[in-house]
């Protein structure tokens, strides 16, 4: 039997042991080995972001293939051939090939018809019924992007692979629409603003500094958060607990940036007040970067005015494309 945590309804999840099978003869078996609580996960738990229940949670993750059917593709995506025991990254979405996005616009594919995500839209209720890192094992589908992982990459720093790229995809928003040489987007000595120091916020801010971003600068409440961040590279931390008004983090952002504002800002909160603010922190000319809003977490008031005078683009980011 495969033991795994179980999304039965709202609020409620419970660890549900289903059969173990033979993979598919197009499917593999992969033991996860560490799993990630990604901000969507609790948005799912508590009923604000609709997926199929039952339903095996966790998306996030990194594992070592236990085997697979005869006709599953054994290759990782650079053709390195895989055998059993091998470490190996799991790009947890699945396009589907065929919709307008995948064959026309396949630089996003992200934006798929008919995405699957590992975890959030693959249900539980049909054998092989798991396919979520909340698990002993669980069944892969023959068209995931698999990575194997080089010697120096451990499988803990594996299961990092989906938040990261979803900061770094939220960064590469920033360069459009593609002029970093003539000053525009972000690139070496631009300002960066995050909102929001979770994992993905935290990783954003490292990946900007390691495009050479200057200054790179977090925002968040959560000690642990803003110690973590100094120890990614950020180069400043504004604690909402010291800075309670929007001007005084407005005042402080200013004051790093030769009173102009941050070149880039990415919100990465998910609180409408966090994207009404991000427009006070950005310079006039720059760009903001919406991640954090994955789920349905209300409206707020916002003057269009401002948008005109700042004459500030405004990117989405959903996600990343495989």
């Amino acid at each position: 039997m495969i033991r795994a945590a179980v999304l039965t309804a709202p609020g409620t999840l419970e660890v549900t042991s289903f059969p173990e099978a033979a993979p598919p003869r197009d499917g593999a078996v992969l033991r996860p080995t560490h799993c990630g609580v990604c901000g969507t996960d609790p948005h799912m738990y508590s009923g604000h972001l609709t997926v199929p229940m039952p339903l095996v949670m966790g998306h996030e993750f990194s594992g070592v293939l236990e085997g697979w059917g005869p006709d599953f593709p054994a290759r990782d995506v650079y053709g390195q051939d895989l055998r059993p025991g091998d470490a190996v990254a799991v790009g947890t979405t699945l396009s589907c090939g065929t919709c307008y996005y995948c064959r026309f616009v396949p630089q996003r594919e992200n934006l798929c018809q008919a995405v699957n995500i590992y975890g959030i839209t693959l249900g539980a209720d049909e054998a092989p019924h798991v396919r979520g890192g909340y698990s002993e094992l669980l069944y892969l589908l023959p068209q995931t992007w698999l990575f194997k992982l080089p010697a120096n990459v451990s499988l803990k720093m594996a299961a990092l692979a989906d938040p990261i790229a979803c900061g770094t995809r939220a960064l590469e928003r920033a360069f459009a629409p593609g002029l970093p040489w003539a000053g525009e987007g972000i690139g070496l000595g631009k300002s960066v603003v995050v909102q929001g120091l979770g994992p993905i916020g935290i990783m954003t801010g490292a990946a900007a500094r390691a495009m050479g971003a200057s200054p790179v600068v977090g925002i968040d409440r959560i000690p642990m958060r803003l110690e973590m961040a100094g120890r990614f590279g950020f180069d400043e931390v504004l604690s909402l607990a010291e800075l309670t008004e929007v001007e005084d983090r407005e005042q402080a952002v200013r004051s790093l940036t030769r009173g102009l504002g941050a070149d880039v800002v990415v919100e990465v909160v998910g609180l409408p007040p966090a994207f009404a603010e991000s427009l006070r922190l950005v310079r006039k000319g720059g760009r903001v970067v919406e991640f954090g809003h994955f789920t349905d977490n209300g409206t707020m008031a916002l003057n269009p005015q401002q948008i005109v005078n700042l004459d500030v683009d405004i990117l989405g980011s959903y996600a990343y494309p495989n």
